[in-house]
């Protein structure tokens, strides 16, 4: 995934649960506090603190977390002193000051929102390194989690596990995802990967996911095609 794809992910998640945090502060003090407009008053600042503080802290944690994902930006060769871009001598020296970058991240917005998305990244590269208990590791705590990017985490540990001989473990990860679409994942595209997992081991489990499918979804044209890709392999 490209930085890009990051940005769009944090789309997503505009300041939500801060609002909400904000609204369910005000609501459980309000019964406490409603002799007078004085204490509605209260209230209400309290709230807007509250909505501000965690905004703001949010807004930092965002900013040192593009910090650290610009590393994927910089060039790679020898040092420029005439230039203000970071320069790395070798692609391997600059994945290895990413990972790093991550790493520091994580260990201080661990259980963030952003945190989250940095152990994604961190964990999808430590499978691509066959590191598989630290992929594993990083993945599972993301998948668990309710942040924007736990429906990528369960496919990407899916991958792991497939990898691992795992298919029960992988195959319980993708069911998990067929039960309600998310932003980053629909239930259709879990769907198709479920059946793509059982077209060799399991053909028949493989039709009867396709069957699943929501006759909406089987009219896209994104859907139809890897249902068909699917179908066609199932019929070799």
């Amino acid at each position: 995934m490209t930085r890009h794809e990051l940005k769009e992910q944090l789309q997503h998640d505009q300041f939500k649960d801060a609002v909400t945090g904000a609204v369910s502060y005000a609501t459980t003090h309000r019964q406490n506090l409603t002799r007078g407009a004085i204490a509605v008053v209260v209230v209400v600042l309290l709230a807007g603190s509250f909505w501000w503080y965690t905004a703001s802290q949010r807004g930092q944690r965002r900013q040192e977390l593009d910090s650290a994902m610009s590393i994927l930006d910089a060039q790679v060769g020898p040092p420029n002193p005439d230039s203000p871009v970071k320069t790395y001598l070798t692609e391997a020296a600059k994945k290895d000051a990413w990972m790093k970058a991550l790493s520091a991240y994580v260990s201080k917005y661990a259980g963030t929102s952003e945190g989250y998305i940095a152990q994604y990244y961190r964990g999808t590269e430590r499978a691509k390194k066959d590191d598989q208990r630290g992929a594993e590791s990083d993945l599972r705590v993301v998948a668990d989690s309710n942040s924007s990017v736990a429906p990528l985490a369960k496919i990407a540990l899916a991958n792991v596990y497939l990898a691992e001989k795992k298919n029960v473990e992988a195959q319980t990860l993708l069911q998990s995802l067929t039960k309600d679409s998310t932003p980053l994942v629909s239930k259709a595209q879990a769907q198709i990967l479920e059946a793509q997992l059982n077209q060799s081991s399991n053909p028949q489990a493989a039709k009867d996911v396709l069957k699943t499918l929501d006759p909406a979804d089987q009219r896209r044209d994104a859907v139809k095609r890897a249902a068909e890709e699917v179908t066609s392999d199932l019929s070799k």
